[in-house]
């Protein structure tokens, strides 16, 4: 049961609002006008030990865990160094915002606007937009590329080794880069092994401070039992990473401030946790064994730590937010599952930690579970209950599936066995993997398609950058959306180069790095080629209305001859409003479409993946051959709410859908397309070359809250898991809310704002989104079983 504390502590974080802190950008500032002519990295660690020596400190009255990343509660700092026009640009209008709305004092304003002339011209976007070329400018005019974050802001996307950290402490790497020092280095290594200690000898001082701070708090406190609690505090943080971890309690502090200290060094996002119960277990282990600990206070300890991650934010420009709404960090945290020997992680932790989610239930962490062919049952028990609570956790990942995918792309059994998600749905192997498993480049298929539809035009913009050729047969329709797919895939990894090189400037993060393997013995960042894995993959968006669409045309046009080109085209071009284009609409509505178990169309959708999947071996990242012992492209469907925004942009495509609505997320089909129940929709997702898209697949339903309303519906859909993992579906996540208090939150938001939901790969407060995101949930189909 949840405690009285442990109940303001939550209640505080969902009753937060979003502002903006301009401390760090102030800080950042004042230090890099210091060392001008430096070396970046080396201007980057000084900047960053000097915010972690004078930002503000504080410590939640009511929890356990301490850090902060910005001077208050869910305030969002600024990184100048990514970009700064867009934040002038915006500053007026942050409240103004249909979603994600921050608030912002004039001080603040007055902070930012006086350091944006010093940044201006000198940052990581600036030399991005520098070097784009005409091909991909067009292409973002057009609506098929989104750059997103890759080009304003740090990368993110990555998983410390944890284990490691936990049981050497940051003095011993410290110790380690001082040495190769003393080695023969180039200049290029000396200034990241440089910069290490810098930034480590930067989290030790931050770590002390809240020593001092919570002796001080120690000192002042009346109840005798926050009194204590203080005293620990001040006793672990005083010497907190001089060694490894020496308790339970101190192990999950430290696994939330290496967080911390990765979104101040970083604003990239899905800066993520890994597998929780995995290497935190041997000092539960441990800590109960000495009778130091009992299971209540290590789930009090375990909730506060969830608790906090909701105290964290970032903001984005009004543009991207659009691509990411709710507020969302994606920082994911993984429980069960194979170990690296093939045997059954699950212990004790595992269920401490659903059960922390259940007295938790806040959009951060974005909470996974692993399981495989022999999971407990009781385990399985376990993480049904919390997805029948509503709250859209845990996402459920196969393992057969994700390992299988990964050990293809080269990387050795017992890593891919230890695969987490990073991210929404996105998977690697953690301490191990440089940036960004996903989301480069986004690419909108819908667009691809409506563009070759119009031999080449974009029927928005009248650009045309590449002629259409005769479609008389289906094959050769096929062989132009390939054609297609390739010419506008070829330019959006061009952009990923792009950005990439900016990134290894910009995105210097040696603390970030020498928390990942092979960084420390190549002496480089992630960005230069230091990590053992180097894989990435960009955001495909739209493959199950692309396919229906070819299906549609594959039917009525080149097999049944009921609709001609001219006919199709015109009624799309209209938007279905005429009387003879609504009469074509609902014959096109009437077809078969993806998630309903129907192999002529399901195939469609297969082959559109195939058609993505046979270009990738051609692609390669700037990393290949300076460092990674695996450096390669693979697939994912991982493409948050950017199914949305990227839908705004096409106009109506031949399986019936409107122009401007959202296209489909995921892998997931289109909007109440599938109609014929949930295991027809999983059966049609098995088809999908699922094994191949590496990086993730992610996969949404939604089902009613009748369906797991007793006992023997929870039997049935801990069954319907097993069946589905061995269908091989990679990753399945669920939403149990109807249609009817989703609607009711949108009229009532200020009554509704514990309703979470999952929105795509992670979730968030219904209310916090922009209504064309609410819309596109509650178009879900509602199943039931």
């Amino acid at each position: 049961m949840i405690n009285e504390r442990t109940k303001r502590l939550r209640e505080k974080m969902e009753k937060r609002k979003a502002t903006i802190c301009s401390q760090r950008a102030v800080l950042y500032t004042r230090s890099f006008q210091q060392t001008e002519g430096e070396p970046y990295i080396l201007r980057k660690a000084k900047a960053f030990a000097y915010t972690l020596e004078h930002m503000t400190i504080y410590m939640e009255p009511d929890s356990l865990i301490f850090g902060n990343q910005a001077s208050h509660n869910f305030a969002a700092p600024i990184f100048p160094e990514y970009s700064i026009q867009w934040l002038i640009d915006e500053l007026d209008t942050f409240e103004k915002r249909s979603g994600d709305i921050f608030y912002i004092d004039q001080q603040t304003k007055s902070d930012l606007r006086s350091i944006a002339p010093y940044w201006q011209g000198h940052t990581h976007e600036d030399r991005v937009n520098a070097h784009l070329t005409d091909s991909i400018r067009i292409a973002e005019k057009q609506g098929v590329l989104h750059r997103g974050g890759i080009s304003m802001s740090g990368d993110g996307h990555i998983v410390p080794d944890h284990e490691m950290a936990l049981k050497q402490g940051f003095r011993a790497i410290i110790d380690e880069a001082k040495t190769k020092l003393n080695t023969e280095l180039s200049d290029e290594q000396k200034a990241f092994y440089q910069s290490v200690i810098i930034s480590l000898e930067g989290a030790l001082t931050y770590f002390k401070r809240y020593g001092k701070l919570a002796k001080e708090l120690s000192i002042k406190e009346t109840n005798p039992n926050r009194k204590q609690e203080y005293e620990v505090m001040s006793t672990m943080a005083m010497t907190m990473m001089e060694q490894g971890a020496r308790s339970f309690y101190e192990a999950v502090e430290v696994t939330y401030m290496i967080h911390v200290l990765q979104m101040i060094e970083s604003n990239g996002h899905s800066f993520c946790y890994g597998r929780f119960d995995q290497y935190l277990y041997p000092y539960y282990q441990q800590d109960r064994k000495s009778g130091l600990l009992t299971p209540e206070k290590a789930l009090e300890i375990i909730t506060h730590m969830f608790i906090m991650n909701s105290s964290l934010n970032k903001v984005r420009p009004y543009g991207h937010t659009k691509f990411s709404q709710g507020y969302p960090l994606y920082s994911n945290l993984v429980v069960g599952g194979l170990k690296p020997d093939g045997s059954d992680g699950t212990n004790d932790l595992t269920y401490m930690c659903i059960e922390a989610m259940h007295q938790c239930r806040l959009s951060e962490p974005n909470f996974s579970a692993r399981y495989h062919a022999n999971s407990p049952r009781s385990y399985l028990r376990a993480c049904a209950k919390l997805i029948r609570t509503g709250c859209g956790m845990p996402s459920m990942f196969n393992d057969a599936i994700v390992a299988k995918g990964i050990m293809d792309l080269g990387i050795c059994k017992e890593d891919a066995l230890d695969y987490c998600p990073i991210g929404c749905v996105e998977t690697g192997v953690p301490g191990k993997y440089g940036h960004r498993a996903t989301g480069m480049t986004y690419v909108n298929w819908g667009k691809v398609l409506e563009i070759m539809l119009h031999d080449g035009v974009d029927p928005n913009t009248g650009i045309c950058m590449l002629k259409g050729k005769p479609k008389e047969t289906y094959d050769q329709l096929w062989a132009e959306w390939k054609r297609y797919l390739k010419f506008y895939s070829d330019i959006s990894v061009a952009c990923d180069a792009i950005c990439d090189e900016s990134l290894e400037i910009y995105d210097a993060d040696p603390l970030a790095s020498c928390l990942i393997q092979n960084a420390m013995k190549l002496g480089k960042t992630l960005k230069q080629g230091g990590c053992k894995y180097d894989v990435i993959s960009q955001s495909n968006i739209g493959p199950s209305v692309v396919g229906n669409s070819l299906y549609t045309i594959k039917k009525l046009v080149y097999e049944d001859h009921t609709l001609t080109w001219e006919q199709l085209l015109n009624a799309m071009d209209e938007n279905w409003q005429s009387e003879e284009s609504m009469r074509i609409r609902n014959k096109i509505l009437r077809l078969p479409k993806f998630g309903n178990d129907i192999d002529d169309v399901d195939q469609i959708v297969a082959d559109v993946f195939d058609s993505y999947l046979e270009l990738l071996p051609s692609y390669h990242t700037i990393r290949q051959g300076r460092g990674p012992e695996v450096s390669c492209y693979t697939m994912s469907t991982s493409n948050i709410t950017s199914y949305v925004p990227n839908g705004f942009v096409v106009g109506a495509t031949p399986d019936g859908r409107m122009a401007g609505s959202p296209l489909n997320e995921g892998c997931s089909p289109t909007q109440g397309t599938d109609q014929t129940g949930p295991t027809a929709l999983i059966n049609s997702v098995s088809k999908l070359p699922n094994v191949r898209v590496a990086a993730g697949q992610l996969l949404n339903m939604r089902l009613s809250p009748q369906t797991l309303a007793k006992e023997a519906d929870l039997e049935r859909f801990i069954d319907f898991l097993i069946v589905s993992a061995k269908k091989g579906i990679y990753h399945n996540q669920f939403n149990v809310v109807s249609s009817q208090e989703l609607k009711e939150a949108q009229k009532y938001p200020e009554k509704h704002t514990d309703l979470i939901v999952r929105v795509a790969g992670y979730c968030a407060q219904f209310v916090s989104l922009m209504p064309e995101a609410q819309n596109a949930i509650i178009a879900r189909t509602e199943n039931t079983f």
